[in-house]
């Protein structure tokens, strides 16, 4: 089953390489993994913080806190009943800015990326979180 997903994942990929210069404003994108992600979510945190509280800091609790949510709320997942820290939009904005502002992605924005890419190729849904009946049945699907 993993060999299934990886297969996708490697699809993905290199329908992100072939048609990368459709989805990013530049030739010279860098994407981020998820402890770049973590490091622009910490320095856009204490950029809030030195503007609210005059502190260029942020807990490690209020940092994984905001990582959850942030994470949540770019994949579309539930984030009801979930807590928020204070200035959230404000943070989540400043976030967006450093990563255009750097010529930037993440993860998240590449993987959506590639879902329009694959959504317009009729691949839609090469990844997803539920596996198809037809790899239940053990069956190979061939696009």
């Amino acid at each position: 089953m993993t060999v299934l997903y990886q297969k996708s994942v490697l699809d993905m990929i290199k329908e992100f390489r072939r048609n990368w210069h459709t989805l990013c404003n530049s030739e010279r994108t860098t994407v981020c993994g998820a402890d770049s992600m973590l490091l622009a979510l910490q320095l856009s945190m204490a950029e809030k913080n030195k503007q609210h509280s005059g502190e260029f800091s942020v807990s490690l609790s209020d940092l994984l806190l905001t990582w959850k949510y942030l994470l949540h709320e770019k994949l579309n997942l539930p984030v009801e009943n979930m807590e928020m820290i204070d200035h959230y939009e404000d943070i989540r904005k400043t976030y967006d800015d450093f990563l255009k502002n750097s010529n930037m992605l993440d993860l998240i924005d590449v993987y959506q990326k590639c879902r329009i890419l694959t959504s317009n190729c009729e691949k839609n849904d090469k990844i997803s979180p539920e596996i198809s009946s037809e790899k239940k049945a053990g069956r190979k699907t061939h696009p």
